[in-house]
């Protein structure tokens, strides 16, 4: 019988993680878009958003090309709540060939309001948008 339990326990522990690492879903990374004025906006990671230090790529194109030589400021916020203060991190992003890319840190899970500030040729563009960690 003893053996019989051991055996028992081995398995269902087994498929508990088979079950826990779903590879297929651990590998997709995280995009989002949307306009900021006549810029299109999108915003990855290569894997999911976690809570600690994350690497966001932003991609900005106007027309259909690929806008260069802006400046690109990351903000990312959490509201004050009950027993926890406002938090917030802003990253300029530095260029990296027809992307901008920096690191930025999600010190909780909860919403996150993401704020994309774009300066072009003079004119300042913002996007806003959230994230759910």
């Amino acid at each position: 019988m003893k053996t019989f339990l051991k055996i028992a326990s081995i398995l269902t522990l087994g498929l508990f993680f088979v079950a826990c690492n779903d590879d297929a879903s651990s590998s997709k990374g995280f995009t989002k878009s949307g306009k900021a004025g006549s810029l299109t906006v999108i915003y990855s990671s290569a894997k999911p958003l976690v809570v600690g230090d994350n690497t966001i790529d932003i991609s900005i194109t106007e027309g259909g090309k690929a806008v260069s030589g802006a400046k690109v400021e990351l903000k990312v916020s959490m509201p004050e709540m009950p027993g926890m203060p406002y938090m917030e991190e802003v990253k300029t992003m530095t260029a990296s060939g027809d992307t901008y890319n920096g690191n930025v840190n999600f010190s909780m899970g909860g919403t996150w309001q993401v704020k994309i500030f774009i300066e072009k040729d003079g004119k300042k563009y913002k996007y806003s948008s959230s994230v759910i960690l």
